[in-house]
């Protein structure tokens, strides 16, 4: 059920990052289509409009090829605003629509900035968890054929507090072995448990561990002895 719930979670991260990042690509990639199609003139600070939560955005005065007058509202809000009052800015426009506009500096990055980071941010989460399942079942199944088994005392059942699922933690077994040739103490914990494992387990109990011949500290807790949690 968990690992539903985990799959479920990543899924949705990596929709998001996908979304979010194809929104910021596509407004900076419309950004540029203006940019290189478009023609490039000089505008001035007229004005600015004003948001209800308190930023303001530049109004543009500029003059087309043709002589003609236009007025670019742009809309990127912010405290203080971007641009002074007077000041000349550089711009784009389409010679067949002049509103389609492109103002040089944060009104050209903010957005596709906004968009990208966000996606950057939940694709991370999203893809990355995906990718570390991955590379943990693909160690899991490499240690199940080629690792050694060695046999470890529980030293300890308790919960996980550095994850929790609707206000509950899991439980990990934590387990150790003392490898007499290296005269070294290794500690295992298992994977996530979502019930208790204490009542299923006697005293003195060891666990399997399989464990990269190689690295000790690369392992595999075998948690299988366990009965399989309901839904």
């Amino acid at each position: 059920m968990k690992n539903s719930f985990f799959g479920i979670f990543f899924a949705i991260f990596a929709a998001v990052g996908t979304l979010f990042g194809a929104i910021g690509f596509l407004t900076w990639s419309a950004d540029q289509k203006i940019k290189q199609n478009g023609i490039k003139t000089t505008g001035t600070v007229v004005s600015f409009s004003s948001s209800s939560k308190g930023g303001r955005a530049p109004v543009i005065s500029f003059m087309t090829q043709s002589g003609e007058s236009r007025t670019y509202y742009s809309s990127t809000y912010s405290s203080p605003p971007s641009y002074d009052e007077g000041e000349n800015v550089t711009l784009w426009y389409l010679p067949n629509d002049p509103d389609e506009v492109v103002l040089s500096g944060l009104d050209s990055w903010l957005l596709p900035g906004i968009f990208g980071g966000i996606g950057l941010i939940f694709g991370a989460i999203g893809y990355g968890g995906f990718i570390w399942r991955w590379r943990r079942k693909r160690l899991n199944d490499w240690l199940r054929l080629n690792g050694q088994i060695i046999m470890a005392d529980v030293v300890d059942v308790r919960y996980n507090t550095s994850l929790s699922v609707g206000g509950k933690h899991p439980w990990m077994i934590i387990a150790q072995y003392f490898e007499p040739q290296s005269q070294k103490v290794y500690s295992y914990e298992s994977d996530n448990i979502w019930f208790n494992p204490a009542p299923f387990m006697s005293p003195g109990q060891k666990v399997t561990v399989r464990v990269s011949p190689k690295d000790y500290g690369v392992y595999e807790v075998d948690t299988s002895f366990l009965p399989k949690q309901g839904n």
